[in-house]
């Protein structure tokens, strides 16, 4: 009778396993190839020249990781087509998925937004952090209202009675980097801007996250006591790995349900994070800060407070702190950049030493032209983020009469358009003078219809999901530019500034170590 038990249950699991064999290939295999067979033949859709299942574009990326270069700098590539195709049709792994690249598509899903396009929940990567997020949520009345607090809260207005804190904090690493003398640079702005996010949100009980030390399970399995701030890089780090993780797209119960590492660990490092964030908000003494505003927000659950909160504090953290390597690079690069950007500061009354704050301002920061094209052209030429989150379609519809059936998904590709030598005059070149309207740069491009339209420009994202916090990042980079292009000498090493193909956007293998001293 056991014996009978035995074969039975081999049996049903053999069928089981047999049945899954078949699913997956079917996955894996049918379902792209029929997607490729589909859309190869509209002229204005890209795809690979041969169908090539689930390697899509990581074979583009580990070669070029290979070649020493960054894994998106093929994206740069693609500027050159966009006159042909408004649409790439390419594979995550083995999922098909839609790549938004003209302007003309990218204007058409906007306006589709007010109709059957919306953000599509995804189970993995920065989705599963924070889940209860406005920015990966469907567009409703709350989820509106809950864009508009953070653009109310973190606009310019508001953060322009930040100034004061963010030159602190601008102070407080420059002292920590004149210490240590050769840098991790990246690591140093990733201080920076969660310091000043953190100033932001808890006021003067910032003292409270510096000071204490959390438990955090490493890869390894050590449990590792480290701050907050340590926290939060380790884990966007960890979840945006997953994108690049097969198991995340074959067995994608696996991490729904975090039953294997790195999403079990993952999961309950980030249940830790949010629990001692919150106990930290919660606790502080200043009643009026943005902190408590988000924990206080009636028009969303508990957990969507948090996560909104957390959010925030992501996007306001990690992809600031890259565009500023980004451009501390550029400007080490281009010395005449560098000193023209100098001149202006000095010239708009900006000072060396304590007289710093008292010459800083909205009003005065705003009126640095060059600082702000410098800035812009950072953005473009190194975009922090290469794709937008995902959408999806809620009916069939058309793109560029390209037909996108129902449930279908796409991203915004928004490195692309920023290197279309159509819109752009010398796209690969380093040039603020580009957003500089009365240089001469800027009036030849102009005579050559090469200016770049306001779709040609994507690095904050476009239409009602666009990102809330552009106003407060901006002004961000600029009073910390500003401040260490007058306080700070660094170099970058030669290997660094002759290469081919570097970047510093999210999930780049570049990390520059940097030499420095106070001017």
């Amino acid at each position: 009778m056991i014996l009978n038990l035995i074969y039975t249950i081999g049996k049903y699991l053999g069928l089981f396993g047999l049945a899954y064999f078949i699913y997956v290939l079917y996955c894996v295999l049918v379902v792209p190839y029929l997607f490729w067979r589909k859309y190869r033949k509209y002229p204005n859709v890209k795809t690979q020249e041969n169908f090539a299942p689930v390697i899509g574009d990581i074979v583009n990326e580990v070669t070029l990781v290979k070649q020493g270069k960054v894994h998106y700098e093929y994206r740069k590539d693609l500027g050159k087509e966009l006159e042909k195709y408004d649409i790439r049709a390419k594979l995550d792994w083995w999922n098909p998925c839609f790549m938004i690249l003209s302007n003309r598509a990218l204007e058409e899903v906007i306006q589709l937004q007010k109709s059957c396009v919306d953000k599509q929940y995804v189970s993995y990567g920065l989705s599963a952090m924070i889940p209860h997020g406005f920015g990966i949520q469907k567009t409703n009345t709350k989820t509106i209202q809950r864009r508009k607090n953070v653009t109310t809260w973190l606009g310019l207005n508001g953060a322009s009675k930040f100034i004061p804190h963010m030159v602190e904090c601008c102070e407080s690493i420059l002292d920590n980097m004149e210490e240590e003398g050769t840098i991790d640079l990246m690591h140093e702005m990733n201080s920076l801007t969660f310091n000043v996010f953190v100033k932001i949100m808890l006021g003067d009980d910032i003292n409270k996250l510096e000071s204490t030390l959390y438990p955090y399970t490493n890869p390894d399995g050590k449990v590792e006591n480290i701050t907050l701030k340590e926290m939060l890089i380790r884990l966007t780090n960890a979840y945006v790995q997953h994108y690049i993780n097969p198991l995340t797209f074959l067995m994608p119960f696996l991490n729904e349900y975090h039953l294997v590492n790195p999403y079990k660990r993952d999961y309950k490092n980030n249940q830790l994070f949010k629990k001692y964030i919150k106990e930290v908000v919660e606790s502080s003494d200043n009643k009026d800060s943005i902190g408590k505003k988000f924990l206080n927000n009636e028009d969303c659950t508990p957990e969507q407070r948090l996560d909104d909160m957390i959010a925030i504090m992501v996007a306001g953290t990690e992809t600031t702190s890259h565009s500023l390597v980004s451009c501390l690079y550029y400007l080490d690069k281009h010395p005449d950049i560098k000193e023209k950007l100098k001149k202006e500061l000095e010239k708009e009354g900006f000072t060396k030493g304590e007289g710093f704050l008292a010459s800083i301002g909205v009003d005065s920061i705003q009126n640095c032209t060059y600082l702000n094209c410098v800035i812009k052209e950072t953005l473009r030429c190194d975009t922090v983020i290469q794709d937008s989150f995902d959408y999806e379609c809620s009916k069939d519809t058309t793109i560029c009469g390209v037909p996108i059936p129902k449930g279908s998904h796409f991203r915004v590709d928004l490195v692309s358009s920023h290197y279309d030598d159509k819109k752009w005059l010398q796209p690969k070149e380093f040039i603020p003078e580009r957003f500089d309207f009365e240089s001469e740069f800027y009036k030849k491009s102009k005579e050559l219809g090469l200016t770049g339209g306001v779709y040609s420009r994507r690095s904050f994202g476009h239409g009602n999901r666009a990102c809330p916090g552009q106003s407060f990042a901006l002004l961000e980079m600029k009073i910390a530019i500003a401040y260490f292009t007058l306080h700070l000498e660094y170099n970058f090493s030669e290997e660094d500034l002759s290469k081919d193909g570097i970047g510093f956007a999210l999930m780049s293998q570049f990390n520059p170590k940097v030499a420095c001293k106070r001017k």
